[in-house]
């Protein structure tokens, strides 16, 4: 259970997150068709790292310029950066210490300004760095392995030991399924999906009178 959470509140936050490849992305884009404020902090760690965020200079002295894109402009590119410290733990809670603070910050200024109705933030290393309390609720979005896996392949086209590699930097769904308030299973069709999340919005809105 989350640390704010409150009945009869008039605005509720819950905190959205599942492994790679298991439609959460999909699912929140449901919640915010259902009429619900969304965050993703994927999107924030995109802000934070471009040229002039406050995680860029600390990212590119950190990792050199082996991580900034061809003909960018010097943009950091996220994708050599992820092969990077996906390669080794240690180099990506390093990364995590230079763009947590900042995500956190975006995160938290967030939270505050919404006063009434239903926030939903993707949190994909939710569980992973202990953020429960900052959330009324929790969420996570699980599917198998296989299907995951598939998903990956068709989206990212990722080589298999480094879709391996992130695969295991996460809590494997079983974990993350005993810390959330909410499991939103996605093994089926995207339409049983959105019919999932639709439940679960109205189930929300009876908790902050939406």
């Amino acid at each position: 259970m989350g640390g704010q959470y409150l009945f009869n509140k008039q605005a509720l936050v819950v905190g959205l997150t599942g492994g790679i490849g298991t439609g959460k992305s999909e699912a929140l884009r449901a919640f915010r068709r259902l009429g619900a404020a969304t965050l993703c902090l994927d999107e924030v760690a995109h802000q934070v790292l471009a040229k002039g965020g406050p995680a860029y200079g600390p990212v590119r002295r950190t990792f050199g310029r082996g991580v900034l894109g061809r003909g960018t402009g010097g943009e950091i590119d996220r994708r050599a950066l992820g092969r990077i410290v996906f390669a080794a733990p240690r180099l990506r809670r390093r990364l995590e210490r230079l763009t947590h603070p900042a995500i956190l910050a975006r995160m938290r200024r967030r939270v505050r300004a919404q006063r009434r109705g239903l926030l939903v933030v993707d949190a994909p290393l939710l569980f992973e760095s202990g953020l429960e309390k900052e959330f009324d609720l929790t969420a996570v979005v699980t599917a198998g392995l296989r299907r995951r896996a598939q998903r990956l392949r068709r989206r990212d086209g990722l080589p298999r030991r480094e879709l391996l590699r992130r695969l295991a930097a996460q809590l494997p769904p079983a974990r993350q399924a005993r810390r959330a308030d909410v499991v939103i299973g996605n093994d089926g069709t995207l339409g049983e999906l959105r019919r999932k999340v639709r439940e679960y919005h109205r189930a929300f809105e009876l908790i902050y009178g939406g």
